[in-house]
């Protein structure tokens, strides 16, 4: 396949115009998932993706926060900890780790996240996307770690194929749902957005964005499951590269409970670490 040739935005407005029809885009899609090879055929601008999850995640934990993880009678015994609705089941996680993030942060400066979330594309995902009467996709949790770096829990209930290579083991895959999730905080990261309390909508957004890499780390419960994908991107430069990076892909059942993958996850939401590599930005000298 011949390198692909892309046009030079005008601006950061521009790439930060195109996330809305993106994140619509896929919304309307029937596939609950999409190629690497797919995703990087995308005409608008460079995307790479890249599955990392032979390689080890760095996590900058603090002390306080550290101990409580180990400490917690929650992770360490799931199925006798004080959990009013006994142990978890494969499609009830993403609750349990909310309450599990709740008692671990307490004393610890750290935020619990935002369980409301505001924005035309995060609302949508805090509606949730329904199918047949099922609620396939919900956004969780927001976690504004930085001004450029956020992480958003999402539950995934897509009916995916286990065994096919694009399925929910597939490591060379997005889901839908975290194509919307980078695309909602992108979008919010770049954006001031208000909502007009007479007209009930929101306002146009007004750019605060001005340079610099943007980050997102989606953290996806699914059924037994969890993903955890990383993107980054500088929309100031001209030619700007999307690189999307599975981090993480983690077994969650008690027919297989491993606390040591449950203290991964905790680590990707509440203290993610940065990309160890990043990939060369098209247009900027070395």
């Amino acid at each position: 396949m011949g390198s692909s040739t892309y046009e030079p935005f005008r601006d950061a407005q521009e790439f930060s115009n195109l996330m809305p029809e993106l994140f619509n885009l896929y919304w309307s899609y029937e596939p609950d998932a999409f190629s690497f090879d797919f995703l990087q055929r995308t005409k608008d601008f460079k995307v790479v993706c890249k599955d990392a999850t032979a390689e080890k995640a760095d996590f900058t934990t603090p002390p306080a926060l550290e101990r409580a993880i180990q400490n917690s009678a929650r992770i360490n015994s799931p199925d006798t900890s004080e959990y009013p609705w006994g142990p978890p089941v494969d499609d009830s996680w993403t609750g349990w780790m909310g309450i599990t993030i709740d008692s671990l942060i307490e004393g610890v400066d750290i935020s619990r996240g935002e369980e409301e979330f505001g924005g035309p594309l995060f609302s949508v995902l805090g509606a949730g996307l329904v199918v047949n009467g099922h609620r396939r996709v919900l956004g969780h949790r927001l976690f504004k770690h930085r001004p450029n770096h956020w992480t958003f829990m999402i539950r995934d209930h897509s009916p995916l194929d286990s065994k096919g290579k694009d399925g929910k083991n597939g490591k060379n895959c997005l889901l839908r749902s975290e194509i919307m999730g980078i695309t909602s905080i992108l979008y919010r990261q770049m954006n001031e957005i208000r909502w007009d309390l007479r007209k009930h909508k929101y306002m146009q957004p007004r750019l605060t964005y001005q340079d610099g890499t943007l980050t997102a780390t989606i953290v996806t419960f699914m059924v037994g499951k969890v993903r955890v994908v990383q993107a980054t991107c500088d929309p100031s430069n001209r030619y700007p590269t999307l690189t999307c990076t599975l981090r993480g892909l983690y077994n969650l059942s008690m027919s297989c409970y491993d606390k040591s993958s449950v203290h991964k996850i905790v680590k990707w939401i509440l203290c993610p670490p940065k990309l160890a590599w990043e990939v060369p930005l098209r247009g900027k000298k070395a």
